[in-house]
């Protein structure tokens, strides 16, 4: 514009700013944005619930210094492509505005004051600005997102395997891997591997994994709205479909227990009329849609007799070593045993033996399959710890019937003490408070020591443990229970770690 300076150095200020402060801020702020996307990723990448995690926890969403991790950032595609658009977009976000008022409105000292204001405004919105660069790269996300959908559907109709999908509140995950174990061989089976039960996880699985040699394909369904299991139906089709429970898990996510009931059913809605439904009627809520199912066949499994079912167990034995009953099927028995612990892994091992059958394995071979089934990865799982204590490493997630099953299984363990260490039960929407103070009242009568780690449940928990047998002790971080731990623990004793928060909620 050919004006003069106003100041001598004005120049030089300009220029430490565009090539020097703000290249500088914007590479604080990829350290930032790295953290941000943590919380984000850990959220699901749900926009809502991460701006409300950063309402609710405002100091750390300042996202200043780096926190200690349990799961760390997976640097996906996706993060990668967010972490990077948001660092590139922040010096745009800055100049911009400063050149407009340098350009149109004189200069000094409007530019540099509408720097400082817009630096300022970057670093407080910094989720928001992290949110701006996930929007700009939703239109790739998608395109790439469809690609592999294509190429997963491809690959399914080419292969052919019969389908089973699996979904319930709980216990999804660890009937899956019974029914992929009773199927078969494993180089005939393939089931969709972890929790990998979003439509982009289970495409991942077919387009890396499945193979010619793959008869049968066991995908584990997870979701937190309605739409999300029909979403997943359409996409692979099973011809058998698996309800193993419905309850309060996820409760604040879906809403209602009408939108759990309608969502979980999609697995049964949404079967062909040549499909088979396999339904837990142990289960109250299950039962009942079982019940009124008539649009394909129902095959019941459970141990109640009141629930009718067409495949069931007795004799049912408990150890500290695993499981043993005897299976019950169309007037044939088999004894069957297996690693897993408690009660309601029998049902594990029922819905396996359902679908099996229907796919032509005998009692026999399923039972010799059942002996070799192992405890899902923090699951119910039982180590041997150092020092002759015994663990149960019920860590993964939890809810009221699945707490209540730990704590049955914990009681039925022969120790010295038994200990206790949770942060209770989350995502249970109005029924929290209610559903942790009877889970505070149940691990109390059970345990000699109770750690209750974290903030977001530890008042319940303790009211609820109240004049219980158990000792009660309150961290903020399960690393400093853990540490509690060392001191604590002698030989003979059992600890059972029940749930483990997600990073973004402890402390």
């Amino acid at each position: 514009m050919n004006r003069a300076d106003p100041f001598s150095g004005y120049t030089i200020v300009l220029r430490t700013i565009i090539y020097g402060l703000v290249p500088a801020f914007s590479v604080w702020q990829y350290f930032r944005y790295r953290r941000a996307l943590h919380v984000f990723q850990l959220e699901g990448y749900k926009r809502g619930r991460f701006l409300e995690w950063c309402r609710t926890n405002r100091e750390r969403a300042w996202f200043l210094g780096a926190a200690e991790a349990k799961k760390p950032l997976v640097m996906t595609g996706r993060a990668r492509r967010i972490l990077w658009a948001t660092t590139l977009i922040t010096p745009f976000l800055i100049l911009i505005p400063a050149g407009v008022m340098h350009v149109g409105f004189g200069g000094w000292p409007y530019d540099v004051i509408t720097w400082a204001v817009m630096t300022g405004v970057v670093f407080v919105l910094t989720p928001r600005v992290l949110l701006l660069g996930d929007l700009l790269m939703t239109p790739v996300q998608r395109a790439i997102n469809a690609r592999f959908l294509r190429a997963a559907r491809a690959r399914l109709a080419e292969i052919a395997p019969v389908v089973v999908g699996v979904t319930g509140s709980f216990g999804k995950t660890s009937t899956k891997n019974a029914i992929a174990r009773l199927l078969g061989p494993p180089d005939g089976v393939l089931a969709t591997p972890g929790s990998f039960n979003t439509p982009l996880g289970v495409c991942r699985t077919i387009n890396e994994q499945l193979s010619p040699g793959h008869r049968y394909l066991v995908v584990e369904m997870g979701a937190y709205g309605e739409g999300e299991i029909a979403e997943l139906m359409d996409f692979v089709k099973p011809s058998i479909g698996v309800l193993t429970a419905i309850g309060p898990a996820h409760l604040e996510r879906f809403g209602s227990m009408d939108a759990i009931r309608s969502g979980k059913y999609e697995v049964v809605r949404d079967l062909s009329e040549d499909g088979t439904a396999v339904m837990n009627v142990d289960d109250p809520e299950v039962r009942t849609l079982a019940d009124g199912t008539s649009h394909v066949r129902v095959v019941r499994f459970g141990i109640e007799p009141a629930g009718r079912p067409d495949v069931t167990a007795r004799d049912i034995a408990y150890s500290p070593s695993g499981t043993s009953f005897t299976v019950t099927a169309g007037g044939e028995s088999a004894p069957f045993s297996t690693h897993l612990l408690g009660r309601h892994s029998v049902g594990h091992v029922l819905a396996g033996v359902v679908v099996g059958l229907a796919s032509g394995r005998s009692l026999t071979e399923m039972a010799s399959a059942a002996a070799e089934l192992e405890p899902v990865e923090h699951r119910l799982q039982l180590i041997h710890g150092v020092g002759g204590v015994t663990v149960i490493d019920d860590a993964y997630n939890s809810n009221p019937e699945g707490a209540a099953a730990a704590l049955e299984v914990l009681a039925a363990m022969e120790g010295a003490r038994k200990v206790v260490v949770t942060p209770g039960i989350i995502e249970l929407g109005e029924l929290q408070e209610s559903a942790n103070r009877e889970f505070g009242r149940q691990a109390g009568a059970v345990a000699d020591h109770l750690l209750v780690v974290a903030r977001v449940n530890r008042d319940v928990i303790v009211a609820g443990a109240k004049g219980g047998r158990a000792q009660v002790e309150t961290f903020d971080t399960l690393t400093a229970a853990t540490e509690r731990l060392r001191s604590l623990l002698q030989p003979g004793d059992v600890v059972l770690f029940e749930n483990d928060l997600p990073d973004q909620l402890e402390g």
